[in-house]
């Protein structure tokens, strides 16, 4: 399943690097493929290695996933021009696809009418989640 593993390819550095905003040996944070229309800036906190769950990850991995998901969501606001976030985890949730932990960051801004799952089914254009992750990762690297 590793080998196949979309999220393992980008934590490994093999594929996306330019979807990643954030990495430590551990974690990284990547750009999500579907964007949402009413909240850009969408990204997935997820460890580099082959965690299948919330519940699996040992506490070490966990305590770093939340404090880069703490980042994340002090940075995304002034990135993306939001009110704040909203923040998620998905366990075999039946419209999940990819069985590799990730935490959704999902900017929130005033009227956006959140809705979950996603409506928005397409993936979004990789040039516009390139531009997303590198005002993501400009917020990231301010002290």
């Amino acid at each position: 399943m590793k080998d196949e593993c979309p999220f393992c390819m980008i934590g490994s550095g093999e594929t996306d690097d330019d979807l990643v905003a954030f990495r430590t040996d551990r974690v990284f944070v990547s750009t999500a493929l579907k964007q949402r229309s009413a909240n850009p800036g969408q990204v997935l906190v997820c460890p580099v290695a082959h965690v299948t769950a919330l519940h699996a990850a040992e506490p070490p991995l966990l305590t770093e996933l939340l404090e880069v998901v703490t980042r994340v969501t002090r940075a995304a606001p002034a990135a993306f021009g939001a009110m704040g976030t909203t923040v998620m985890n998905n366990n075999n949730a039946p419209d999940q696809v990819i069985s590799h932990l990730h935490v959704h960051v999902i900017p929130r801004f005033d009227g956006d009418d959140l809705v979950i799952p996603n409506p928005d089914r397409r993936p979004a254009p990789r040039n516009v989640r390139v531009q997303l992750t590198a005002r993501l990762r400009d917020r990231l690297a301010e002290p």
